[in-house]
Formats: C-alpha cells, sequence, structure tokens
C-alpha cells in the first residue's frame, strides 16, 4: 500500500526543543539499559501483574473463552516489538499468518525520566509495513503527570507522522520491571494515572490516530478508572496464562471490561524471529482502520470532474474511493466541491511549513483537524496568504511579495509554482540583481532614477538598491516608485559646460531610442553622446529648444554659422538663453529668408516657404537652406517656369500681355526679371 503520510505540525518539534527532550547518541543509549523499562521483561522477567492467578493451563469454567467470546468480530494474529526482537525477518513474519505489529518507537526512563527512541523503530515499522502488515505504534511510558503524558505523545507523533500508520497510538502504562522506577515511586492515585493515559490518547487523536492504552490485568482493574478511559479511547489488555502460551491458541482470561487488543504471552515463537515475542490478538470490528474521507471526497463529484476515471471505473464508488485515496489526493485531485487542496494549502503558512508539497497530508489534516477547527478550503486556488518572506536570516517584505512577483512573471510561476520558497530564493538570488520588481510599492529603477547620491554610490549593482532600501530607504522616507522612466538629478555639465539649457537627459532618450538602448540610465553617458554626436546630428535634447526651429528663426545665426548645427546649440548656451530669443515653434518655417542673389531682390517674385511647399523635391533636397533654395530658383527655377510666390505666376503673365510675348517669346526668365523691374511699377497684373 502507498504511504498515508499523516501530519504533526512544526511546533512539535519546536516544542521537543523547549521541553529538553533527549534524543541519546548510540553511546549514551548503551548506558541507558538500565533505564529502559522494558529491559527486564524483554530478558524474561515477568511481574505477578501480567498473570492471571485464577489461570492454569486455559483451563477453567470461571475464565472467559477470549475467541467465542469475540465471535462477532475478525480476530487477527499479531505481535508487538522492540529492540530486544533483534533483526527481524518481516517477509517469514508475515508468511507465518502474523497479520499486524505494534512497533515500540520510545521510552521514558525508568530512572532519569529522559525520553529515548527505541534503536530498531525505523527498520521495524519500515519493515513490517513493506511486508504488508498493519502496524501501530507505542511509547512505554513512565510518565507521572498529564504534561509528561502530552510530552511522550508528542515524541511518539513526531516520528511517526511520514509512516502509514493505521492501527492505534499506543501509551504503554506499565511499572517498569520489578515494579521499579518512577512510575512505581510517584503512586498515583486511580484519578491521576487515568488522568495521564487519557492526556496521552487525547493528544493523538487530536492529530487523526487511535487512541490506546495498553495495561496488564491487574492495572486496569485496580491502578486505572477503566470506565473513563473505555468508552473513549481503545484498551490493549495483557493478560497471560502460567505457563505462558508459545504460540497462537485459544487464551482466556477473567478480565471483564473492554478491550480490542488482547497480549496473551511475552514467550511467543513466530517465524522471522529468534526468541521470545509478544503476541497479540486483535478483535476487528471494523472501527479502527477505516477512516472517513466525505469531508473531502465525493464520488460524483470526482467521477465528474476526471473523464479519465469515469471512463474507466463508471459509477464505481468503492473503485473511486481507493482511486482518490491511493492516487488522487498525491495527484492533487479535487474530490468535493467544498474542499480544494491547492486552495487549503495556499490559505495556511502553518500547514505549508509542516506538510511541504506533500498533499495527502492537507487531506488528511483537514479530515481530522482543519474542519473541525473551522478552516476554509476554497477560494484560494491563486492567492497564497502568507507566503514566506524570510531567506537566510534577512526579511524581504519591503520589496517583495509572492503573488505580485508570480503574477509579473510568468516564467517563474510556471517553474516553481505555489513553492513559495523557491520564488522567495529565486528573488533574491536572481530577480535584484536583474531589476525584477517584487512588489507593487518599489520598484529598482525608480528608486534608482530619484536618487543620484544611490547612484553614485551603486552605479549599476541593482541588488544595493534593493538592500538599502530595506536597511535605510523606507525608514528615511524614501520613496520607491513613480519614477520608473525618469531620472532625478541627471548630469548635465562636461567639460567644464552645463548644457541644461539645451539638454534634459529624460526627454533625450526618451525621443532617442537608439541612445537609451545602448547606454540605458547611465546618465553621464547620455550627457558625452549628446555633446560629442548628437548636436552635430541636430538631435533635439530638451523640450524647449529645437536647432532647427533657433536657426529657422534667426537670420543672423544663419549667416555666422550656416549648417554647422552645433554652434547654434552653444550660442543658445551662451547669449541666446541670456538674450531671451526662442528656440521653438519654428521647425517648419524659416523667417528672414534670403531673397537676394548676386545683387537681386527677387522678393517680389520669389518666397522661400511658398517655393519649398509647392515643390517637395526641392524641399527634400535643400531642407531649409534658404540660400541654395534661393540660388535653385534663380538658376532653374525661372527658366522651368516654377512659381515661386503667390503673387506671381509666369504663364499668367505671360498669356496676359501680348507686348511681352512678342518681345520675349518662350524666354521664360525674361518675364520674371521684366515683372521685378517694370512690371510692379506699371502696375502690371502678375498674378
Amino acid at each position: 500500500m502507498k504511504k498515508v503520510r499523516m501530519w504533526l505540525l512544526v511546533l512539535l518539534a519546536t516544542f521537543s526543543v523547549v521541553m529538553g527532550w533527549s534524543i541519546l547518541s548510540s553511546d549514551a543509549r548503551a548506558a541507558e539499559a538500565s533505564e529502559d523499562p522494558l529491559y527486564g521483561r524483554a530478558h524474561g522477567e515477568v511481574d505477578e501483574g501480567f498473570y492471571d492467578e485464577n489461570a492454569s493451563n486455559g483451563i477453567s469454567l470461571f475464565f472467559n473463552d477470549v475467541l467465542q467470546e469475540r465471535a462477532g468480530t475478525t480476530v487477527r494474529k499479531g505481535i508487538d516489538v522492540s529492540k530486544w526482537q533483534g533483526d527481524i525477518d518481516w517477509t517469514a513474519v508475515k508468511n507465518s499468518g502474523v497479520e499486524f505489529v505494534i512497533v515500540r518507537v520510545g521510552y521514558r526512563g525508568s530512572g532519569n525520566g529522559n525520553l529515548a527512541e527505541d534503536d530498531r523503530y525505523e527498520e521495524n515499522i519500515e519493515g513490517a509495513l513493506n511486508a504488508g502488515l498493519k502496524v501501530g505504534v507505542y511509547m512505554f511510558s513512565q510518565a507521572i503527570n498529564e504534561q509528561e503524558a502530552i510530552e511522550e505523545a508528542d515524541y511518539l507523533l513526531e516520528r511517526v507522522y511520514k509512516y502509514d500508520i493505521t492501527l492505534p497510538l499506543v501509551i504503554d502504562y506499565e511499572y517498569a520491571s520489578g515494579n521499579t522506577g518512577r512510575l512505581y515511586d510517584a503512586n498515583l492515585s486511580r484519578e491521576q494515572a487515568t488522568a495521564v493515559v487519557n492526556a496521552f490518547c487525547a493528544r493523538v487523536t487530536q492529530y487523526g490516530y487511535t487512541g490506546m492504552v495498553y495495561a496488564n490485568r491487574s492495572m486496569l482493574t485496580n491502578d486505572l478508572n477503566t470506565s473513563d478511559i473505555e468508552d473513549k479511547y481503545r484498551v490493549w489488555l495483557a493478560n497471560y496464562q502460567s505457563p505462558q502460551m508459545t504460540d497462537f491458541g485459544n487464551p482466556t482470561t477473567i478480565y471483564q471490561g473492554k478491550y480490542d487488543f488482547f497480549q496473551f504471552s511475552s514467550q511467543g515463537s513466530v517465524p522471522g524471529i529468534d526468541g521470545y515475542v509478544d503476541l497479540d490478538y486483535w478483535y476487528d470490528d471494523g472501527t479502527i482502520s477505516e477512516r472517513d474521507y466525505s469531508a473531502v471526497f465525493d464520488p460524483s463529484y470526482y467521477a465528474s470532474q476526471y473523464p479519465d476515471l469515469k471512463a474507466q471505473f463508471g459509477n464505481d464508488t468503492v473503485a473511486l474511493l481507493d482511486h482518490f485515496i491511493h492516487y488522487g489526493m498525491s495527484e492533487g485531485r479535487q474530490g468535493c466541491e467544498s474542499f480544494n487542496v491547492h486552495s487549503y494549502k495556499n490559505l495556511y503558512p502553518d500547514l505549508r511549513q509542516a506538510f511541504g508539497n506533500d498533499l495527502e497530508n492537507y487531506y488528511l489534516h483537514y479530515i481530522c483537524n482543519g474542519r473541525a477547527e473551522g478552516r476554509t478550503a476554497t477560494g484560494y486556488e491563486n492567492t497564497l496568504i502568507g507566503a514566506a518572506t524570510v531567506y537566510k536570516g534577512v526579511n524581504y517584505a519591503e520589496v517583495y511579495d509572492y503573488n505580485y512577483y508570480v503574477s509579473q512573471y510568468s516564467d517563474i510561476k510556471s517553474t516553481f509554482g505555489f513553492d513559495d520558497a523557491a520564488v522567495l530564493q529565486h528573488f533574491v538570488d536572481y530577480g535584484m540583481a536583474e531589476g525584477q520588481q517584487g512588489i507593487g510599492t518599489f520598484n529598482v529603477f525608480s528608486y534608482k532614477n530619484q536618487y543620484p547620491d544611490l547612484r553614485g554610490a551603486f552605479g549599476d549593482n541593482l541588488k544595493a538598491y534593493y538592500v538599502h532600501y530595506m536597511e535605510y530607504g523606507k525608514k528615511e522616507g524614501r520613496t520607491g516608485i513613480g519614477y520608473e522612466n525618469t531620472v532625478l538629478g541627471t548630469e548635465t555639465i562636461y567639460k567644464g559646460v552645463d548644457y541644461s539649457a539645451v539638454y534634459d537627459y529624460n526627454y533625450y532618450v526618451a525621443n532617442n531610442a537608439d541612445v537609451k538602448k545602448v547606454f540605458g540610465d547611465d546618465d553621464q553617458s547620455v550627457l558625452e553622446h549628446f555633446v560629442n554626436y548628437g548636436m552635430a546630428e541636430g538631435r533635439q535634447g530638451k523640450e524647449t529648444f529645437n536647432v532647427y526651429s533657433y536657426k529657422n528663426l534667426y537670420p543672423d545665426l544663419r549667416a555666422a554659422f550656416a549648417n554647422n548645427l552645433r554652434q547654434y546649440y552653444l550660442h543658445y548656451i551662451t547669449n541666446g538663453n541670456k538674450e531671451g530669443r526662442t528656440a521653438t515653434g519654428y521647425e517648419n518655417i524659416l523667417v528672414g529668408t534670403v531673397t537676394q542673389y548676386k545683387g537681386v531682390d527677387y522678393a517680389a517674385v520669389y518666397n522661400f516657404d511658398y517655393y519649398v511647399n509647392h515643390y517637395t523635391d526641392l524641399k527634400n533636397l535643400y531642407g531649409n537652406d534658404d540660400t541654395a533654395v534661393l540660388e535653385h530658383f534663380v538658376n532653374y527655377g525661372m527658366k522651368e517656369g516654377r512659381q515661386a510666390a503667390e503673387s506671381f505666376n509666369v504663364w499668367n503673365y505671360r498669356q496676359r500681355y501680348a507686348d511681352l510675348e512678342a518681345a520675349f517669346g518662350n524666354d521664360l526668365v525674361q518675364y520674371y526679371l521684366h515683372y521685378l523691374n517694370n512690371g510692379i511699377r506699371e502696375g502690371r497684373d502678375g498674378r
């Protein structure tokens, strides 16, 4: 059978440290042999309390025939073992007809009161389970109060939660061999002793197990209020005939109380075990080994949600439940509408800490505890509550939130899913160095952009910005968002010249993607690019200064600098800004354009803006070079009859005046010149 792990909250481990539990080394264990309360009985010493003083060879009219008494149950053969049985061939045990075993996990020292492990409990549990036996476990108690009983229960729980333990967790409540030790010396009253064993059973029941008390007939009859035990928990009776039985037979007892297990011999013989072993019967009424899955499983819902199961099992309720128990829970399949294991896991960090990714344990916890505690089991399928923020002792909560992080980076979500510890580790080890945003309230680039002092200290070491914010920045009131695309306090001085009148880092990179791509947030390098290349290329470095507008607006500057664009920037920095000159708004308008060429003023027939706007070939060829455009008009445009001003059309002028056509014929240039020299003065219409 596939292991169905039970759970144990991490608090148990913590509790063990707080209470000072002793996990002994191998050497220490050897020294503790005398502390083992089972030592004497394991070596043939059996106290009178175990014997039925009225028994003789199992024959008496006063004795109950145990097998006949339990005719309504399935009587199953079993054994209980400890380290004192040594190496065990569990296959041989199974093949002999034994169906169950109860394994000692630990004990409390009969003198010092320390808790100690049974050296062989793990191999015994694993061997028995692998052989196909049902398994229960016990603690040999020497508890003298309820607190110690709970300690023993927690000690047991902490060690067996990972195994498929379907039989009871037992408190072995008896005096150390020879009626000695701390429990015997405590001389507890019936009420006190009963409170001790009930405290143990209540504790293991809290974690979904069956609680059971082991005691001999004398202890059950004389030292415990069995009526306060047997109605709530199970009883395991120890009562031997004299001489003891060595094999499974038909034991008898005069004990009249309720019991589910009967240890009838400590001197049994079973194949696979050398020496004595305790023999037991379990009167199985079907109420111990079964678990109610109705809180997490509905067969109709299960079949409807998974077509593969519907096709395989149809409406076979038993088969569907079997699949759910042995496969569905570990796969995280939803067994009913009211319980989603991923939601349950996501909602409770205490459970994640205890169970990790072992999905079975979440189902089992809900069955045995969660539902009774009122825990919610749906609605958080995609939201992790209380996700880890501490990694290697550092709390990253100021810069990291699991749900935000995985929502922003689907690759991380697909890789790690709801493993919040792994996601946090990725953020710390890789995400911060890559500048990935881990929370809505902190963006590392915004933080870097805002504070030139931090840029001076950390440069491009992005992780350092996260750490600074956690340690100092938030306390100092520094802001972590809002400046993702704006850098404050950027450099504007290069080689002693302040370019702030014509340059702004944020404007420049926003409007020059190639520069942003190459230099990123390195404001010094971006400034150098602007000075060394951008000005010469006529790139706009600030919203309030456009070099072409500045050139177009001022003919005096064009006369001085021509097409040397860099000089226009420098003039504005040193003079133009102070003079109040305008630097925008004339990107496509040339003011004060030249109209004179070789001593002739062509203004009456030529306008720069009109000419270039009507002839795109000229605009494309010469741009805003008004001198070149005028030269083109004089040397080519007039010959071609191009119209260069709204006030003069050479074709209309020729057609309108026959005397001119008679004089100039097809020489179009002469019409332009006539209008300039004579036509205007004569009042002729040039339109």
